[in-house]
């Protein structure tokens, strides 16, 4: 059991800095929340991102996005933890994009899955269907 909320509590612990590095637009802090290669399923796509560089210039055109679409705040909350080992590990999340005044500009849920690397905990995929449709549904496409 205290394995379970020790999980918990660092995956946490990962959800904050990796919500502050988007906050931030800081898409080399971004990335270090991952390992590759990393894989994120958008739509009908799988996107394979070899290595940083590939993920960095990726992340790029996201953060590019969000600024866009005034994106001042994330919030982030674990909403399932499932431990598939003592080096990996699975969450879902809800995620919320506000803007400056606080208003909600788009929620989604999503998933990850994560290893333990070097004593460090790093995504090595992400389910982005949730995001797409929240922004297409807003009119605002990703990548638009």
């Amino acid at each position: 059991m205290s394995g379970d909320i020790d999980l918990k509590q660092n995956l946490e612990t990962w959800c904050e800095s990796y919500v502050r590095a988007f906050e931030a637009f800081d898409v080399q802090a971004i990335g270090q929340h991952w390992d590759f290669p990393a894989v994120i399923t958008s739509g009908d796509r799988q996107i394979v991102l070899a290595d940083a560089a590939t993920f960095d210039a990726n992340t790029e055109k996201l953060v590019s996005f969000y600024k866009r679409q005034d994106v001042k705040t994330v919030i982030r909350s674990i909403k399932d933890v499932l431990s598939m080992g003592a080096q990996t590990a699975a969450m879902r999340v809800h995620d919320k994009m506000l803007t400056r005044d606080g208003q909600t500009i788009v929620e989604w849920r999503s998933a990850y899955v994560l290893r333990r690397s070097n004593a460090r905990w790093r995504a090595i995929f992400a389910d982005a269907n949730g995001e797409l449709k929240a922004w297409a549904d807003r009119g605002t496409p990703l990548g638009s």
